[in-house]
């Protein structure tokens, strides 16, 4: 792992932190950039690597939405967002 992604990892936590976002969406946006940066280690794709995150965020959303939790379009782009981790070139 190059240390530009850590770093970009560590940024949007940290931006996450500061601006005042609950720890909940920190958490989603930490599972996609996991999600996201093992995609992106065995594809090598950018596509891939987002939609593994996208698809990761509508899947707990819709977990949730069967009565396992509060269904939030926030909690699903968060989790999208992750990816951006992996696709910002330093």
């Amino acid at each position: 792992m190059r240390r530009g992604y850590i770093t970009a990892v560590t940024l949007g936590m940290a931006a996450l932190t500061l601006s005042g976002c609950a720890q909940d969406k920190q958490m989603h946006f930490a599972a996609g950039a996991a999600s996201s940066g093992v995609v992106r280690y065995f594809t090598d794709s950018a596509l891939a690597s987002c939609g593994a995150a996208m698809g990761l965020g509508i899947a707990k959303e819709v977990y949730d939405s069967m009565g396992h939790g509060n269904v939030e379009a926030m909690d699903a782009l968060a989790t999208a967002a992750g990816c951006l981790t992996w696709e910002i070139k330093f």
